[in-house]
């Protein structure tokens, strides 16, 4: 009886830590994935951002043309 006594005790015991390293690694997966994704919102947000520069960049540039263009 005392055994089964010890072997229960160190089943909740181990259950227990088992339970709650699983936790913190998944709050530190879960953390690590809103890191991740903050960063890609930032880098899709610098992204656009250069687009739109680059976009701008290329108008001027084919209007710069066209005046050349019409001027010769």
């Amino acid at each position: 009886m005392r055994s089964l006594v010890i072997t229960y005790g160190a089943g909740v015991i181990t259950g227990v830590l088992v339970t709650w390293e699983a936790a913190r690694r998944w709050e530190r997966a879960a953390w690590a994935w809103s890191w991740a994704a903050g960063w890609l919102s930032e880098a899709a947000w610098l992204a656009r951002a250069a687009a739109g520069w680059i976009l701008a960049v290329v108008v001027v540039l084919v209007a710069a043309g066209a005046l050349v263009w019409l001027a010769l």
